[in-house]
């Protein structure tokens, strides 16, 4: 499901701030940052959050082809000139 950028963007912000907050979670319950990256919800968490920034990743090479493409078609009308 392709979204506009500002939805990918403010779904990036929100799932940063999810990670922010279960952070504290986990800091208050001492685990070690090896223990963190075991944690079921901190891995899901954190998968969201890598899903949605792959997603502006290839949003931006479909958004650089369609300009290329785009100069492509003007350099080649205006040079039929």
């Amino acid at each position: 499901m392709s979204l506009r950028r500002s939805q990918l963007e403010r779904q990036l912000q929100n799932a940063e701030t999810a990670i922010a907050d279960y952070s504290k979670v986990l800091d208050e319950q001492n685990l070690t940052p090896q223990q963190r990256k075991k944690h079921p919800k901190w891995k899901q968490v954190n998968a969201q959050r890598l899903q949605i920034m792959n997603r502006l990743k290839s949003l931006k090479i479909i958004e650089d082809r369609e300009e290329a493409i785009k100069q492509g078609l003007a350099a080649s009308e205006s040079s039929e000139d």
